[in-house]
């Protein structure tokens, strides 16, 4: 081995995740899974899933307070998400600085 070449260029280095990113990534798909749930449980979605997977189903009557509430759901989750997400960082942060 020449003694210009340090072990450490030759071996690749192996990734890793912090984790803040897997706790990060864990709430993001727990949100995302939290409104695919209750996709399933409105009648509109469901009539649209049936549909593309080609089964036949009777139409059920439409619940618009269902439809609305996963509507404000998808709309407003990733926002509020943001905000916790940002809220706890700068919170690290001020904690950190003290």
């Amino acid at each position: 081995m020449h003694p210009d070449r340090s072990p450490n260029l030759l071996t690749p280095t192996r990734p890793q995740i912090s984790i803040t990113l897997m706790l990060l990534f864990l709430s993001i798909f727990a949100v995302m899974a939290a409104g695919l749930f209750y996709a399933s449980r409105v009648g509109s979605v469901r009539n649209e899933l049936a549909v593309l997977a080609g089964t036949a189903t009777d139409p059920e009557p439409a619940s618009r307070v269902a439809h609305l509430a996963f509507l404000l759901f998808t709309y407003t989750s990733p926002l509020l998400l943001a905000l916790l997400l940002g809220l706890i960082h700068s919170w690290q942060r001020v904690r950190a600085a003290r």
